[in-house]
């Protein structure tokens, strides 16, 4: 036999590449062997990405807000304004009270004085939403760490909420008797982006980035009126704006957490995972299968809160599928392991061995699912699991 190699990478595309291809043909294959699949939500602790410095177990959350302090400003400056012409105002009426009623009379006359008049400056309007600093930062839970000062510190910077004129528009509706109806509505453009930082004791930025893309605007669509006072009517804008501003930074907020937790914790996570196994008929006995896959079922249950007894469980489905595996004969459709039942037994051995974490047995595995001739459905299926299995790997060794 001659075996060619080939370099890694273009064996990896090549695999995917053949996956891509062959994913169509999956609910083809599958109900033709009446091929059964149970699927379940796996919950699992991942590995970070990008581990922190071993010293690094607590982590702080700073919140600023650019419109904050601009407001701040504002209302600071007016403060000091108002106190300004209070104190003046009532020096002047100082002197003037000290007057008698005759020097009133004559400066009225003469100079047209009158009584002194407060004139206070206009309090700042607020134009955006301002945000609790200790509720935004609520969003942020970086599992495995203890939230204390004097360790890492995540800031998120809220950055000014922007947006475009509203532009009015029109749909016209057309009633089965010809008739010509519209409806009015508004559309506006906006962004609300947030800055999302990590900095670690010693100063060193771990992260800085600005969480979603800073080129694109988001659109809002008012509800639809009968009229266009109607909708005049409805239009707040200020109160829109707050809306808006409060999704966008609660949604940024949330992927914020999401980054932080994928690359420096150790934090849990669910994976869909489907486990395969066939159809008892008279002629044709698969208890074996069938009680694996039940059991696989129930060890993947397991596998957050007692992983020892998990993977304990999932070796024992293992050894069932491998000897299932040693009986097939892909070129017999009438063998009890034929190459349908073959290649779903190779996922399921796959998805076995990501989750004990045997990687080379699943590179194994992936090399002899591609030599044998299993049906293309077991290929097409396999889709994301080579990823995920390197994925998985590389953090692993990460840590």
């Amino acid at each position: 036999m001659c075996l060619i190699m080939i370099p890694c990478e273009l064996k990896r595309y090549t695999m995917r590449y053949y996956y891509l291809l062959l994913f169509c043909f999956v609910a083809f294959a599958m109900q033709a062997q009446n091929i059964q699949r149970e699927t379940i939500q796996v919950e699992y602790i991942s590995r970070p990405s990008e581990p922190l410095p071993s010293g690094v177990s607590t982590y702080d959350v700073t919140v600023s807000q650019v419109y904050k302090d601009i407001y701040d400003e504002e209302c600071a400056q007016w403060e000091m304004t108002t106190k300004l012409a209070q104190e003046n105002y009532d020096k002047e009426m100082e002197a003037y009270n000290a007057k008698g009623t005759g020097a009133k009379l004559l400066e009225r006359a003469l100079l047209d004085e009158k009584k002194p008049t407060l004139r206070l400056p206009t309090k700042p309007h607020r134009t955006e939403k301002i945000f609790e600093a200790n509720i935004v930062g609520s969003k942020i839970n970086m599992e495995g760490m203890t939230r204390a000062a004097g360790g890492a510190i995540v800031n998120l910077e809220i950055q000014q909420f922007e947006s475009m004129p509203y532009e009015d528009q029109r749909q016209e509706i057309k009633a089965k008797d010809g008739s010509v109806s519209y409806k009015y509505y508004r559309t506006m453009s906006y962004r609300q982006l947030v800055g999302m930082s990590l900095s670690l004791p010693d100063g060193s930025v771990v992260v800085d980035q600005v969480m979603g893309d800073e080129t694109l605007y988001s659109k809002f669509t008012s509800k639809k009126y009968a009229s266009k006072s109607a909708l005049n009517k409805s239009w707040d804008q200020a109160s829109i704006n707050d809306r808006l501003s409060m999704t966008a930074v609660q949604s940024a907020s949330i992927a914020a957490n999401t980054v932080l937790n994928d690359r420096f914790c150790f934090s849990t996570k669910t994976r869909p995972m489907t486990i395969y196994h066939a159809k008892t008929t008279k002629k044709v006995n698969y208890t074996d299968l069938n009680n694996a896959a039940f059991d696989m079922e129930i060890a993947m249950e397991k596998y957050l809160s007692d992983q020892e007894a998990s993977m304990e469980g999932i070796s024992k489905c293992v050894k069932v599928w491998t000897a299932a595996l040693a009986e097939a004969d892909f070129n017999d459709k009438k063998a009890r392991i034929d190459a349908k039942v073959a290649g779903v037994i190779y996922l399921n051995l796959i998805n076995a061995n990501i989750w004990l974490e045997e990687y080379d047995q699943v590179d194994k595995l992936f090399d002899e699912m591609r030599r044998v001739p299993t049906k293309r459905g077991a290929e097409g299926t396999a889709e994301g699991l080579d990823t995920f299995s390197e994925e998985q790997r590389r953090r692993k060794k990460m840590n």
